[in-house]
């Protein structure tokens, strides 16, 4: 097991949360998701960051869900959220990992500029996060831009139902945008993967075990970086 070079938190200091929303989401988001954590939801989690290797970068970490699932080919992690109300808790499921073989680093960023060189990642990892960004194609270029050539993209998203669940979906979405801190999850995550200038390597099509019907479809899967 290597040893962990614990690195100095970057950006990190908590300062009051840009909305009462936000900081409202920051509390309820981790208590619901346990739910679906503890039904299956952690083992898609586990099976997808199986491959994640060498120096990773995830985008939109919460509270850490996916934190446990990282294993020894990551050699760093580095945590990018824009919701510094989440920081605490995140900080507190790090230091409550029993086994950390990776070094990491917190960054209170978003996806749309992020503050890394070109070609910096082998990995970059996305969970429930596209619903919520302004600009879907931008965070995917910056995505690519960051990645090494043939570097991976994992990610698990939320996408729009069919038929009844579709319009269940439609309907509630402007509330689902209000209360979930900008969540879009009727969005076409896979049309913007497919245009953009990542190529797509896998997709899996999933239903989030206990979750709320906006939000039960869900899909996982892998893009890469094209070596040219």
């Amino acid at each position: 097991m290597r040893a962990v070079e614990h690195m100095d938190v970057t950006a990190v200091r908590i300062t009051r949360a840009s909305g009462a929303l936000s900081r409202l989401f920051a509390w309820w988001y981790p208590k619901l998701m346990g739910l679906s954590e503890r039904a299956g939801q952690a083992d898609v989690r586990r099976a997808q960051l199986a491959t994640a290797a060498g120096r990773t970068l995830e985008i939109g970490v919460g509270s850490g869900l996916s934190l446990p699932h990282y294993g020894d080919a990551v050699t760093e992690l580095v945590l990018l959220e824009p919701n510094k109300a989440f920081h605490p808790e995140l900080l507190r499921t790090i230091e409550g990992l029993q086994q950390r073989p990776w070094s990491w680093r917190l960054v209170a960023g978003d996806g749309h500029q992020m503050p890394f060189e070109n070609s910096t990642f082998d990995t970059v990892a996305a969970s429930f996060t596209f619903c919520s960004v302004a600009d879907p194609p931008k965070v995917l270029d910056e995505i690519h831009r960051v990645l090494r050539p043939g570097g991976r993209l994992l990610f698990h998203e939320h996408v729009r139902g069919r038929g009844p669940r579709a319009r269940l979906q439609d309907a509630l979405a402007p509330l689902q945008v209000t209360l979930a801190d900008g969540c879009h999850h009727i969005r076409d995550f896979l049309a913007a993967v497919e245009v953009s200038r990542l190529l797509t390597v896998h997709v899996v099509p999933s239903k989030m075990p206990r979750g709320f019907p906006t939000v039960v479809p869900v899909v996982h899967g892998a893009a890469f970086r094209p070596v040219s």
